[in-house]
């Protein structure tokens, strides 16, 4: 073998040993949960009052349901065609930032 040239071994066509065959094939045991985690890219229900910007009326608007610290249910509503950026609450109605902010926080 040449200086500095990396050994190379022979591929085997043989069987796979029982470690190698379960490398990367494991199946998970756990149990789903019964509510999936939610995803940037699924499509799921638009919430009440998040249908079109409320600034420029487009429909093009990005929309996150989050559950603040004190259990209050919110959705973030953000314009992709006015970047106008705001909150709802479960009703639709509009939330103040600082309503948000003041439920956000970590407890003392």
């Amino acid at each position: 073998m040449a200086r500095g040239t990396p050994e190379r071994r022979p591929a085997t066509s043989g069987p796979a040993t029982p470690a190698s065959a379960a490398r990367g094939r494991r199946r998970s045991t756990r149990t789903p949960d019964a509510t999936p985690l939610g995803s940037l890219s699924q499509a799921a229900p638009v919430p009440a009052g998040t249908k079109g910007c409320t600034s420029c009326g487009s429909r093009d608007l990005t929309r996150v349901s989050l559950r603040l610290t004190d259990g209050t249910e919110v959705v973030f509503v953000s314009c992709h065609d006015c970047e106008s950026r705001g909150w709802v609450d479960t009703e639709g109605d509009p939330v103040p930032d600082e309503f948000v902010h003041a439920r956000s926080g970590r407890k003392s």
